[in-house]
């Protein structure tokens, strides 16, 4: 069963050095991506430690996810906790 995180769990990672968002109720641990990110990491970290699904879906695809996700997949937001 995968990890579960609250929205305030989610929002004390949002810098360099820990760097998590939410998309679609799935937390992903993006850290290790900041540097890869093909728009850069600071569009990226602006959107870490909340809920990005909204951004997230205006510039990608499913595709995206499909590419990434597993390897950067940590767990859940607590189904309470999604907007």
């Amino acid at each position: 069963m995968p990890q579960t995180y609250t929205v305030a769990d989610l929002a004390t990672h949002k810098s360099e050095t820990s760097a998590w968002v939410a998309v679609h109720g799935k937390i992903y641990d993006v850290t290790s991506f900041l540097n890869d990110h093909p728009g850069g990491k600071k569009v990226l970290l602006k959107n870490c430690g909340k809920d990005a699904t909204k951004q997230f879906d205006s510039f990608h695809n499913d595709s995206v996810l499909k590419k990434y996700g597993e390897k950067l997949y940590i767990g859940e937001l607590a189904p309470e906790a999604k907007l």
